[in-house]
């Protein structure tokens, strides 16, 4: 379960239906569930970058729901009516008992995610999948990290072929936070 994640720059760039789209974001180092995460929703006829409340309230648990299985997701009841609700999460890492994976360079990416309006609070929860070989001797599952051509995918019709192509490429390790953070 990916309990803490980073997105450390101050915009991003996106390529989305053939523009390069730049959002302002507010970096954080440490993003916790119930914090304030940079979230990308479709809006309107084009994209925009939200503060998005990390973790869903769900009845059976005091703990907000901050990760869905990428695998199970058309199987709950608890996801199945937000499944056209879906968002990316600007990151550029993730934690795992205490490691810091982030790609190559410390470039940033985007995580698959589902969002969802509470009380008029907008919320997100983090999808995850098998882990790759840098996470796997950590943790047995990661967050679904979006290859760069599937971003305007996620929002469009094939949206459930993708979740059977999670980007495994090789990340970088850190046992401590690097300098710069």
């Amino acid at each position: 379960m990916c309990s803490r994640y980073t997105y450390t720059k101050d915009e991003a760039k996106l390529r989305m239906r053939d523009l390069i789209l730049v959002f302002g974001a507010v970096p954080r180092a440490n993003i916790r569930p119930t914090d304030l995460g940079p979230v990308i929703l479709p809006e309107h006829d084009g994209f925009a970058c939200r503060e998005l409340r990390w973790g869903w309230s769900v009845p059976w648990d005091k703990s907000p729901l901050i990760n869905a299985k990428s695998e199970t997701l058309g199987t709950l009841a608890t996801f199945r009516p937000h499944l056209h609700q879906r968002c990316l999460l600007l990151a550029d890492g993730f934690y795992e008992k205490g490691v810091l994976f982030r790609q190559p360079g410390g470039q940033g990416f985007c995580l698959a995610g589902l969002w969802r309006e509470e009380s008029g609070v907008a919320r997100y929860t983090m999808l995850t999948t098998s882990p790759n070989a840098s996470v796997s001797p950590y943790h047995h599952r990661m967050p679904f990290i979006l290859k760069l051509e599937q971003y305007d995918g996620w929002f469009g019709d094939h949206w459930q072929e993708i979740l059977n192509q999670p980007d495994h490429a090789p990340l970088e390790k850190f046992q401590k936070q690097p300098e710069l953070f």
